[in-house]
Parts: structure tokens; sequence; C-alpha cells
């Protein structure tokens, strides 16, 4: 049986924990660089600029922070203040998911129509953690290590509150989301939505976050206890930002939806369809757009007086289908949702 408390297995540890940490920064980095374009279609003003995106950029600037001070320390060979280091890191780190809990709380707000119960059970949600981590940094501590020329983190099992809130808080969200979804989309439909909503990055997240709770609930030893804290907070930052986009590209009219209709004069059958058009735009290129779109469905109502001017409104449930699935091979329904209210379940035609 392996003895944890050794010290050539806390030295073997550290080593593999210094290997992690450099391939889940590493991929932080390429998320981050790869993703610059939002940023600059911000600069450029060819994006709107929201009251949110400054959540989304403090969130990516932090967590780059935290990768930064991360690689720092554990690349340099002399000895130095791993107290100071592990101040700045872990400020930055827990930083980092404060932020992107915002993001997911702001998202679970707008999907409630800014319900007040919502909103302050959601802020209340995001300052328990605040506390659980500012707490977090005050016992934080490190010691240097001459024989790996690096700091090893020390009296780590506290981290098991900020890190179970961590995980209780994205869980309480992604059920937040999940229930507002389909609540107003209720049925099969609404599995379609979340996955549009990009829930699955906050699912991926959850997972990922479940590691290093179980190690700091078995507390094998210092370095085993902090193993996965890194990649789980990484991943938590990573689910936000890209769930924030995706919806941010909805929003901003790189990606249409439209409905197109038509109407029997003859029989008064009215014949709509969604259509989704996504833009892509090139600069000095124009901009090139492809659409797909549901089958078309239909209403029937009583044909009005031709002098008459009219609007119908009329239930989603109401529509039928002429087909029996809602799509079709490489056809695929797609809905934008604003940032303050999902969209309605109805439709005018004129």
């Amino acid at each position: 049986m392996v003895n944890w408390q050794n010290p050539v297995t806390i030295a073997h540890e550290l080593t593999a924990l210094i290997k992690l940490v450099h391939v889940v920064d590493g991929i932080y980095i390429w998320e981050f660089i790869c993703n610059l374009g939002f940023e600059w279609s911000l600069a450029s003003r060819r994006r709107q600029w929201r009251w949110t995106v400054a959540f989304y950029i403090a969130t990516r600037l932090a967590t780059l922070s935290d990768v930064a001070t991360e690689l720092i320390g554990m690349n340099l060979t002399e000895e130095f203040n791993c107290k100071t280091w592990t101040y700045f890191l872990l400020f930055f780190r827990y930083g980092a998911s404060s932020l992107a809990l915002s993001l997911y709380a702001l998202r679970g707000i707008a999907i409630w129509q800014r319900s007040i119960p919502v909103t302050v059970l959601s802020s209340l949600v995001v300052l328990a953690n605040v506390g659980t981590w500012i707490h977090r940094i005050t016992k934080a501590d490190a010691v240097w290590v001459p024989a790996l020329e690096t700091c090893m983190f020390v009296k780590t099992h506290p981290a098991i509150f900020s890190n179970c809130m961590l995980l209780g808080a994205e869980i309480f969200f992604i059920a937040l989301m999940a229930t507002g979804i389909y609540n107003h989309n209720p049925g099969p439909r609404a599995f379609n939505i979340m996955y549009r909503e990009g829930l699955l990055w906050l699912v991926a997240a959850i997972l990922v976050e479940i590691v290093p709770v179980v190690f700091l609930i078995l507390n094998l030893n210092d370095v085993m206890n902090v193993m996965y804290i890194a990649p789980s907070v990484l991943c938590t930052s990573i689910g936000a930002t890209r769930m924030y986009r995706n919806l941010s590209d909805r929003q901003s009219g790189n990606i249409l939806d439209f409905w197109e209709t038509s109407r029997d004069e003859t029989t008064g059958e009215i014949r709509f369809r969604r259509q989704t058009q996504y833009v892509a735009r090139g600069e000095g290129q124009g901009d090139s757009a492809s659409s797909t779109a549901l089958p078309m469905g239909r209403l029937v109502r009583a044909q009005p007086l031709a002098e008459e001017r009219f609007v119908e409104r009329f239930e989603a449930r109401d529509i039928e289908l002429d087909d029996d699935s809602e799509s079709m091979p490489d056809k695929k329904p797609s809905m934008a949702i604003e940032d303050d209210k999902l969209e309605p379940n109805w439709v005018h035609a004129k």
C-alpha cells in the first residue's frame, strides 16, 4: 500500500503536479489566443458593447493572470517568498472563479426574466463563494523545496470548504438555468435549447470540480489535495466565457433567426417556418451567409374580409408541422435568446 506521507512519494507527486499545471495552463493560453477575435470585434465596434462584457473580460484577464502567476512561480529556480506568491496566485484564481460564477448567475437571472427572488438568491450564492475564498486566501501557505527548486503548498485541507462551495454553486446554477428553460419550453424541445444555451460547458465544469473535492475529502497529502484544483478552476472559467460568446454571437447579428410566412388567399391557410442564418463576416470580402430552416408548418384560420386589416396571435402549440420531426438530417432548428428574457412562444401573422 502506498505511504502517502513518504517524502519520496510527495516529491514524485509534486513533480507530476508541476507537469499537469503546465499542460492545463498551456491549454488555457491556446484558448485565450484563439478567441481574441471576440475582444477585437468589441474594440473595433463591430460588436455591440453591453455592460455584461465587463464581467466576461474580467474573467478572461483574471484567469490569464492566474496562469501567468502559476507558471512564473513554478519555473523560478532561485528561492523566493512562496507565501506571498501563494497569496497572489489564489487571489487571481478565486477571482476568476467568482467572475465565472457571476456570468452563470447573470445567465440564470436572464432566463428567469430578472425575477427578484432568483436575483437575490443568485447574488447570495456568488457572495457566499467570495467569502469562503477570502477566508481560504488568508489561511494559505507554501514552503520552498530546495531539492525540487519549487514551492509546495502546505496546510491545504481547509481548501475543501471553498471547493465544495464552488461545486455547490455550479450545481445550483445549472439547476436554475435548466429549470427556467424547461418552465418556458416544456417538453423535449427544452433539451435542445439547453444544448444551444451552452449548459454542457457547465456540466463539464461540475464533473471536473468533483475530482479535487474527492481528493480533499480523502486528504492523502498536501500535494494530492491541490493536484486537480487548477484544472477545475480553468474549466469553470472556459465554460463560462464560451457560453457567453455563444450567446453574444446570437444576439449581435452573427446568427439571425426570422420567420418566413405565406398565406393562401383561398383557404385562409397560413404557412410559415423559422429560418436560422449564420453570417460569417470577413474583412474586405463582404458577408457570407448560410441558412437552415424548419419544415413548413401551417395554421388554418377563417379568411377575413378583403378590406379588413388584421393581426392574429396564436399559440405555438396550435402549430401543425407537415413532417413528423422538427429537424432534418442537416437542418437543425436554432433559437436566439435575448439577455433579459426567453423568446416568447407566440408569433404574429399579418
